[in-house]
């Protein structure tokens, strides 16, 4: 393995703990709501919290990131998350429980989502959209992983203990993995003026409305789609059996989406992935049995991830020389502020409506809405269908 692909697989490793460590929530939110007698909605929120810390800590990660050596900020992310874990292993108020969640986004998972996505794509400068989409591969696998680990000791030793356990778990595994993180080379070569080019920050403006409508329509399926199945007769396990398809068809969608995004270029990529998830969101409420909503879960899978890669190909083809990380992080951002509002419409038009089907579409409305948005982006690069489609161009 030469040492670009090693520095990408640690990038991945330690994203896929960072992203199963916002998960983790789902597991704990049961024994800790029973043991307290909080509403589940009050535990929940530790969720949302979590996210939108993330998102801050990102975009204040990946500006730190782009000025000092990488591992400095790679290790406050290493740190920070098992570091709250053995706080939450003692929790007593829900306060608490907001503040250690903030913190583990802000400084800990902020520190580690942006700034390393922008670091593997440095090093695999040749195919950043491939680093980009294996460094999200191991986000989904660690969103699987983390919390059937963390179930596993809940069961097992308690909720607490599993805390405990969490967090000196993330402590040793992270740490190491961040001292092995190096700087990739800087290229001296600036990117070369081009007059009447629209400026990084215009571009990046555009990219982050488009995300922001992207991960709305993104976030419904994702959120909903196992209540969706159980609503249609499915049983427990083959309801959650959807949302696993979903992550399995997601992490081969990212790897492959990103080897598309550095062949055909990540505008293009970005806009196939999300026509794709539009179409897919729209027709889940219509699936009439439980394999339409298996294939429709798999398809769903394989579109999406490649939309998240491809944004944030994007937001790295964009951003200005030497602020790669702190541009990745503002796309996120919004990117997770779409997520949120996302879950939280498809959940608020079902309690009006009493079925999916406007949620549902709701989120393909705001799918249409990223691509026109999308395609203000190809006019506003100086690109058109001839460039998108280049069996168009005369000879």
């Amino acid at each position: 393995m030469t040492f670009p692909w090693f520095m990408v697989a640690v990038c991945t490793a330690m994203v896929a703990m960072a992203f199963g460590a916002v998960g983790t929530v789902a597991v704990f939110l049961e024994p800790i709501a029973a043991e307290f007698g909080w509403p589940r909605a009050d535990v929940a929120a530790a969720y949302s919290v979590a996210t939108v810390a993330t998102g801050l800590g990102g975009i204040a990660m990946g500006h730190f990131a782009d000025r000092m050596p990488v591992r400095r900020v790679a290790l406050l992310g290493a740190l920070v998350p098992g570091v709250a874990f053995l706080f939450l292993s003692g929790l007593q108020s829900t306060p608490a429980l907001y503040a250690l969640h903030a913190v583990m986004g802000l400084v800990g998972i902020g520190a580690v989502m942006a700034p390393l996505n922008s670091l593997a794509s440095q090093w695999l400068a040749r195919n950043p959209g491939l680093a980009i989409g294996i460094v999200s591969a191991g986000g989904a696998a660690g969103q699987g992983l983390v919390p059937f680990f963390a179930r596993y000791l809940i069961v097992t030793e308690g909720w607490r203990q599993a805390y405990l356990v969490l967090g000196l778990c993330f402590i040793a595994l992270m740490v190491p993995l961040a001292l092995l993180l190096r700087d990739a080379p800087r290229t001296t070569t600036p990117r070369p003026a081009v007059k009447g080019a629209p400026s990084a920050a215009s571009l990046l403006a555009v990219l982050s409305l488009a995300a922001l409508l992207c991960c709305v329509c993104m976030a419904t399926p994702l959120v909903h789609v196992v209540t969706l199945g159980s609503d249609r007769g499915l049983g427990g396990r083959e309801a959650a059996g959807l949302l696993a398809v979903m992550m399995v068809a997601g992490m081969v969608g990212r790897i492959g989406f990103g080897r598309l995004a550095d062949r055909a270029g990540s505008l293009r990529t970005y806009i196939v992935a999300s026509a794709g998830q539009t179409a897919l969101a729209f027709l889940f409420p219509y699936a009439a049995s439980g394999a339409q909503l298996y294939v429709l879960s798999a398809l769903f899978g394989l579109v999406f991830s490649g939309a998240m890669t491809s944004f944030l190909s994007c937001a790295r083809e964009y951003a200005p020389a030497g602020r790669t990380g702190l541009s990745i992080g503002v796309v996120m951002f919004f990117g997770w502020a779409g997520m949120a509002l996302g879950a939280w419409q498809g959940g608020l038009f079902y309690d009006i409506c009493g079925d999916y089907f406007v949620s549902f579409a709701n989120a393909s409305v705001a799918g249409v809405a990223n691509l026109l948005v999308l395609a203000l982006l190809l006019l506003h690069t100086g690109k058109g269908v001839r460039t998108l489609f280049p069996a168009f161009q005369r000879p």
